[in-house]
């Protein structure tokens, strides 16, 4: 079964209160088009992960960013870069039979870019959906790029929109 992930696309890193300096995505773009990806694939199939460092207070909810659209109960809280640190989630994508996973949200350079290279050593088809994929600093995903190429994580572009959804200014 093929799966959308849905990485860290919550309020503290794509909201209207975000630190911008850190996490300059267009937000907005970025969200409307991972709206209309989440739109291809069955409610099942689309599980959203997000991010609570370890400092942070566990009864205190992570939510998903304002306008995300939210089809299914598949949320998965992590608290290292890769989502698959997760067991529940393993166990869930075994449950379902999962064997290719297309990642979008952010930050390509971090957390996005971490699951993708863990979901290889864990065996599965890893598509690395760029155009949906917030990245804050360019001159460093060139070299994670190379990497994850060399390790086999398929690189690809949402066929709805194809312009990169990065920086507010672009």
């Amino acid at each position: 079964m093929k799966c959308l992930l849905v990485i860290d696309m919550q309020e503290d890193y794509v909201g209207d209160s975000r630190n911008t300096r850190m996490y300059p995505y267009n937000a907005k773009e970025l969200i409307d088009s991972i709206n209309e990806r989440i739109s291809e694939y069955p409610n099942e199939s689309v599980i959203y992960i997000v991010n609570r460092f370890f400092w942070e207070i566990r009864r205190k909810p992570k939510r998903l960013v304002d306008g995300l659209s939210v089809i299914s109960n598949n949320v998965f809280e992590k608290r290292k870069a890769s989502c698959f640190s997760n067991k529940r989630l393993l166990e869930y994508l075994q449950e379902i039979n999962a064997s290719e996973l297309e990642l979008v949200g952010v930050d390509g350079n971090y957390c996005v870019g971490s699951s993708a290279l863990d979901g290889i050593t864990k065996q599965y088809k890893i598509l690395f959906n760029e155009s949906l994929i917030g990245i804050g600093n360019y001159g460093k995903f060139k070299k994670i790029k190379k990497k994850l190429k060399e390790m086999g994580v398929i690189f690809t572009t949402n066929h709805l929109n194809v312009k990169r959804c990065n920086y507010e200014n672009t």
